[in-house]
């Protein structure tokens, strides 16, 4: 497995390297470091249009909820 953090973010190949488990693992490890500065962070997740952006939003999301976190699914946005 290749470099995963970029400067953009998060890289790699759905399904392959970024996978649902990454996803959920991301969110939850996201989601302790807020909780370190808010009680109950709420997190807004944008998307672009690659078929894979269902999956791994569903997963980072569900990583995000289950370790404390409010989740804004905001579906796809441009950058």
């Amino acid at each position: 497995m290749g470099r995963l953090f970029g400067t953009d973010g998060v890289r790699g190949i759905a399904n392959l390297e970024l996978t649902p488990e990454l996803a959920l693992g991301l969110g939850r490890a996201a989601a302790t470091v807020f909780r370190s500065h808010h009680k109950r962070p709420s997190v807004l997740i944008v998307r672009d249009t690659r078929r894979s952006g269902d999956l791994l939003e569903a997963a980072l999301s569900a990583g995000l909820l289950s370790a404390g976190s409010d989740v804004f699914a905001c579906g796809v946005l441009p950058t």
